[in-house]
């Protein structure tokens, strides 16, 4: 499901957003980003800076993409931090949609595949069964796309363009965007859904 978010935030425009927050280090340990209570950050784009020096993580400090949280370890860095000490840190996100949004839209994606009759996915703990292939990962991407942003007009993809006229509606494009992708693609093979046990 990674691959596809990022497709669909490419084809919506949910590009990467630089965020900075900066604490005033008092009694405790950890620090909620704050520009970003959704989604979580990129992680290897997380920088900690104590009083204008940069705090490496190795043994000093940690992130959770669960609770959003730097927490500086007890045992290490935290005997260096004192009352007053400045603590920036910077980051990069995506603010338009949060991850679960994203999740979300391409759920709806995958069941309007169904309802529109070209094929049966199940996810379940954000992997997708059958795998799709990098076709129908596009496809799945398009009908996200279109139920986020319903007033689009043309979707580009490495294999097929998508044009729309301006009265289309969000199912319209849909259906119109399977069909056109069946007919390009013709129907794939895939071994039962029983082969995919939970």
């Amino acid at each position: 499901m990674t691959e596809i978010i990022t497709k669909v935030r490419n084809l919506i425009g949910d590009a990467l957003e630089s965020c900075k927050d900066y604490y005033q280090m008092e009694d405790k340990y950890s620090f909620v980003l704050e520009d970003i209570p959704d989604s979580p950050a990129v992680e290897d784009s997380i920088q900690v800076f104590k009083n204008d020096v940069e705090v490496e993580p190795t043994n000093n400090w940690s992130y959770s993409a669960s609770t959003n949280k730097i927490t500086f370890e007890q045992d290490s860095a935290a005997e260096e931090l004192t009352a007053g000490d400045l603590i920036v840190i910077t980051y990069s996100s995506y603010k338009k949609y949060s991850l679960n949004e994203m999740k979300g839209y391409i759920r709806a994606a995958i069941s309007n595949l169904s309802i529109y009759g070209y094929r049966t996915f199940k996810e379940k703990s954000d992997i997708i069964y059958p795998t799709p292939i990098e076709s129908e990962e596009n496809l799945i991407a398009v009908i996200a796309s279109i139920l986020i942003i319903g007033s689009i007009k043309q979707y580009k993809t490495a294999e097929i363009t998508f044009t729309f006229a301006d009265d289309t509606s969000k199912e319209d494009k849909i259906r119109q965007a399977i069909n056109q992708y069946s007919k390009t693609f013709g129907t794939i093979t895939y071994n039962d859904m029983d082969d995919y046990h939970e």
